[in-house]
């Protein structure tokens, strides 16, 4: 179960940001479905580092069974809310921030944490070093939200998350390089953070994939 104070604030939070695109019965209707998802979901630790990332993917799940949006149409309106809320930017900080000794040396403490998988729903996750090709890396081996798609039936909406990724990257100044992903078969995501340099955005990524 992983219900709790910090996951309805965070439900409160994307049902708001998506009032412009949904009217307030569909709000509702989703908002209902997530908190039955997480009530159901298995549990990842109320201070996880990734809770935020496993209640998105609840909502995202609960988005998808509730309005008549295709996942990819669900993914690009989830994905500008986040965008355009000056609240997610705050939250989300900087490059300078993400990229800071002190964060990465917590960073490293929780990823080597993860290698107990004390809970059966967590991420387990590798922390790269930054070499001077990226400036900080990871490898993410399991992920949480494909654990929740699978327990919720639906496997095949992980990777439309995983497009999220890009955008939480461009807010921050960074520039997101990523080869692989579990959601779509790899044996790992392979995340490769440098500052951004005028490389390819978000949105572009977005673009790109609806193409295909």
């Amino acid at each position: 179960m992983v219900k709790n104070i910090s996951t309805q604030l965070m439900g409160q939070f994307f049902f708001q940001i998506v009032k412009k695109e949904l009217t307030l019965p569909c709000r509702k209707k989703i908002r209902t479905e997530y908190e039955r998802i997480l009530a159901n979901a298995k549990d990842i630790g109320k201070h996880n580092t990734l809770l935020s990332a496993y209640a998105l993917g609840a909502w995202f799940i609960a988005m998808n069974r509730e309005n008549d949006l295709s996942p990819e149409e669900n993914c690009i309106l989830l994905t500008e809310s986040l965008r355009n809320s000056r609240i997610f930017r705050i939250v989300m900080g900087d490059a300078n921030h993400y990229l800071s000794p002190k964060r990465i040396k917590r960073q490293k403490k929780w990823a080597d944490s993860t290698k107990t998988r004390q809970y059966e729903n967590d991420w387990v996750v590798d922390l790269i070093p930054g070499n001077g090709v990226y400036d900080l890396g990871y490898d993410y081996l399991e992920c949480g939200i494909c654990k929740l798609c699978r327990d919720e039936g639906c496997p095949e909406f992980a990777q439309y998350l995983c497009k999220l990724d890009y955008m939480f990257a461009e807010v921050m100044g960074l520039h997101l390089e990523r080869t692989s992903t579990l959601a779509e078969g790899g044996d790992k995501c392979d995340f490769r953070f440098s500052r951004m340099k005028g490389g390819i955005t978000c949105q572009s990524q977005i673009h790109n994939s609806k193409k295909k």
